[in-house]
């Protein structure tokens, strides 16, 4: 089912989200990547991420942002909501819109979405459960810093970072994202919401992973870890998109929402 979610200043994003055959109030939400690519919310998807029988206890909601559509994309939309804070209300106001209050959500993380799900789930208090999936703990500017080794190439980037903080509403694109999406996730926000996260925590990781900051999130989750329920999974000889490891995801978190069911 696909359902159109009117949001602030006349935006729009489509829901898309499939019902367990029989009546349930247990909800796996995915928040999606950064990549540009409409989900249908199906009850296939679903069996991906939890194997069919865990999957018929679940309904299905999928997040898409605004600007996607089953028939491509508006570059515009897309790119006008794509800023962290933004991110996160459209998915507090799709949760609302979509889930009833008396049920209880599942949230999962992939990539981008991963980054904001801790916050999501501090917002709204039906999120029992939260799984992120090839996220990282620090502001994005940072995770492009700590990959920079040489002190000419560091030079570059401090000079590029001023730019983009200078210009922070600027749809100039630099390493595939705006001045403007790059400036909305500089801070360590996903860090500062799963200090005051209270429900229980999967992290799944890959040990090859590039993209994030992986020795910075790693500390940071086996310092949480101390203090709250927060477990932490990673993959050796795996990448940031889990190419060949989705069966190993899928047995993970088969494992944390079984041991942490609400009933």
């Amino acid at each position: 089912m696909l359902q159109i979610v009117p949001l602030k200043d006349g935006r729009t994003l489509i829901a898309a989200f499939s019902l367990a055959k029989k009546k349930s109030r247990h909800w796996v939400v995915l928040l999606t990547e950064s990549g540009a690519e409409f989900q249908p919310g199906s009850r296939e998807e679903l069996k991906q991420l939890l194997g069919p029988r865990l999957a018929a206890q679940f309904n299905y909601l999928v997040i898409n942002k605004p600007g996607l559509l089953p028939s491509g994309v508006d570059k515009q939309a897309f790119e006008s909501s794509f800023r962290r804070n933004r991110r996160v209300h459209d998915a507090l106001t799709t949760l609302e819109a979509v889930i009833p209050r008396s049920d209880k959500i599942c949230l999962v993380g992939y990539s981008e979405g991963a980054y904001l799900a801790p916050e999501v789930a501090l917002k709204d208090d039906r999120v029992k459960s939260v799984v992120t999936i090839g996220g990282g703990t620090r502001g994005w500017l940072k995770e492009e810093f700590s990959r920079v080794k040489g002190a000419r190439e560091k030079s570059a980037l401090r000079r590029q970072i001023e730019k983009i903080v200078k210009n922070q509403r600027s749809t100039e694109k630099w390493n595939g994202f705006s001045y403007a999406t790059w400036h909305s996730y500089r801070a360590d926000s996903a860090l500062k919401a799963l200090r005051q996260i209270e429900v229980p925590v999967l992290s799944i990781l890959g040990k090859r992973d590039r993209v994030i900051d992986l020795k910075a999130t790693l500390r940071d989750l086996d310092s949480l870890s101390k203090k709250k329920n927060i477990r932490t999974e990673v993959f050796h000889d795996c990448g940031h998109s889990f190419v060949n490891h989705w069966s190993d995801v899928r047995r993970k978190m088969i494992e944390f929402l079984r041991s942490n069911r609400i009933n």
